[in-house]
């Protein structure tokens, strides 16, 4: 009996982690990666941030939009670019490995995308990745007004 409630309480476990994990499961549509600007706002709003962590606390990184840096990921930072040209840019960072992310912009629409770090063999490995409106506001809001 024992060994049947380990098992048990094994697969609710994994089941409890794997509906948490944002990487499993069925992606976000169109509407939960972009909220709606007010109405006639001819600029789209892409709001870079990386929450604060322990983990490569001490170390910054480059974020570029296309081939111009526009951002320094730094622990607990952010910054709210504003784009008026439509269509995709291309996001990118680099230490010891390289993330890349492109995002679709529209005029009167704002992304939220996430920088955060990994461990590395020398130095952090960036992570770019757009996250959902809901989990870019709430993670933004615990971010002071830093810009």
């Amino acid at each position: 009996m024992p060994r049947l409630l380990c098992a048990l309480f094994a697969v609710s476990v994994a089941t409890c982690f794997a509906g948490c994990s944002p990487k499993m499961g069925a992606s976000l549509t169109a509407e939960q990666l972009s909220a709606a600007l007010p109405a006639g706002t001819p600029y789209a709003v892409v709001h870079l941030y990386r929450p604060g962590r322990m983990t490569g606390f001490a170390i910054g990184y480059d974020v570029r939009l296309n081939d111009s840096v526009v951002y320094r990921a730094r622990n607990s930072s952010r910054l709210d670019l504003q784009r008026s040209k439509p269509g995709p840019v291309l996001l990118s960072a680099k230490t010891e490995a390289r993330s890349e992310l492109t995002l679709t912009v529209e005029p009167g629409r704002e992304y939220y995308v996430q920088c955060s770090i990994g461990m590395g063999a020398l130095v952090g490995r960036p992570h770019l990745q757009q996250v959902s409106v809901a989990q870019g506001t709430k993670e933004l809001a615990s971010i002071s007004g830093s810009k």
